[in-house]
């Protein structure tokens, strides 16, 4: 969310505490979301979507003299889209437990971006609770906090799922600065085990998630997506044909991640920006990108190469993020701007980057502010 004066960052400690405490009172992750659920038929405002909009901007805090500063940097969007139903449901509380050191593994990713975070829920639109709930993009704790509000169904039924829904939203109901100004892309996880329905229409976009859209296929609406967002399917569990063939026909074969070990989604999810954003990715930059070299103790270098292994199906878009033409022309962390919703530091012309529409970026030396 644009901020003017918090661009405060993510406290593993913090988060222990509330951990913590929530140990002290037996609490599930997700039983302050199903408390509010309870008793007032609604979820959550921070995690209800209907009709509202999520967004990531850059965050600044106001200079004496009126100007403003991008302290961490442009703001990188990270959404992670968890299926509800069933045993997936408890993908999202793995998630709340590996907040930490998923954090941990991004502080390289912090030398130029602001990591912005947000959890979302997919199920079923006849499921008991509302079918796509997402939280705000968030930089600190708040994105860990809103974790507890949302509410996983983790009920049965048929195999299909409404996950197209969930990327009907992505679509058309999340904007970026970092695409609207930047033409750099945020990333999008797809964590599931199912197929979608294949299409979505006008009247249950509008019903379930307050958008005003036309009929759509899936793939029509993946294609939108990755124009804006590295956007992955990662199925949980063994090889599914049927399930990944699917999505390969909707999103593209090269944007699937089969994870046989839903621990370490994490390391995937992480691994996943590594590989995007790094020109030339090998096996050993990325296990010490994962385990922070060696910092990272829950996993070994054997199980990294396992994961490591497991990426080799996005080959293809090995960076991605690093061959995009605005890539070396982002404002950096400590830029002055003049106003906090500006698009380019004070004394930088608008010639200097590229807009997401036009031609190829004129590459601007940053390093002369």
């Amino acid at each position: 969310m644009a901020r003017t004066s918090d661009v405060a960052t993510f406290s593993s400690e913090k988060h222990a505490e509330t951990v913590s405490k929530m140990r002290e009172r037996r609490e599930a992750v997700h039983a302050a979301g199903e408390d509010v659920y309870r008793r007032t038929g609604k979820l959550h405002e921070n995690v209800d979507i209907h009709g509202k909009k999520r967004v990531s901007r850059n965050s600044m805090t106001k200079n004496a003299d009126g100007t403003f500063t991008l302290k961490n940097g442009v703001a990188l969007p990270i959404l992670s889209q968890f299926d509800g139903t069933g045993s997936m449901g408890g993908n999202v509380e793995k998630a709340f437990n590996a907040i930490p050191v998923f954090d941990t593994m991004l502080g390289s990713v912090r030398t130029r971006y602001n990591t912005q975070i947000a959890t979302g829920v997919m199920q079923d639109v006849v499921d008991r609770h509302p079918v796509f709930q997402m939280s705000q993009f968030e930089s600190d704790n708040r994105f860990a906090e809103q974790m507890r509000y949302l509410v996983p169904d983790k009920g049965g039924g048929d195999s299909t799922e409404d996950y197209d829904l969930g990327l009907a939203y992505l679509m058309g109901g999340v904007e970026t600065d970092i695409f609207n100004f930047y033409g750099l892309k945020g990333y999008a996880f797809l964590v599931a085990d199912e197929i979608g329905r294949g299409n979505v229409t006008a009247s249950s976009a509008k019903e379930h998630l307050g958008l005003n859209m036309q009929n759509m296929s899936t793939k029509d609406i993946c294609t939108k997506i990755v124009e804006r967002w590295h956007q992955f399917y990662i199925h949980v569990g063994g090889r599914d044909d049927r399930a990944t063939d699917w999505w390969s026909d909707r999103l593209g074969a090269n944007r699937i991640v089969v994870v046989p070990d839903p621990d370490f989604l994490a390391e995937v999810q992480a691994g996943l920006i590594y590989v995007t954003e790094t020109l030339q990715p090998d096996e050993r930059g990325f296990i010490n990108f994962i385990t922070v070299g060696g910092a990272n103790r829950r996993i070994s270098p054997s199980e990294a190469s396992k994961v490591w292994k497991w990426l080799q199906s996005v080959q293809t878009l090995f960076g991605a993020q690093a061959k995009l033409p605005n890539f070396n022309s982002i404002p950096m962390p400590g830029s002055i701007f003049a106003d906090y919703r500006d698009r380019l530091p004070s004394g930088v012309t608008s010639t200097s980057i590229t807009k997401p529409e036009t031609g190829l970026a004129k590459k601007f030396d940053w390093s002369n502010f």
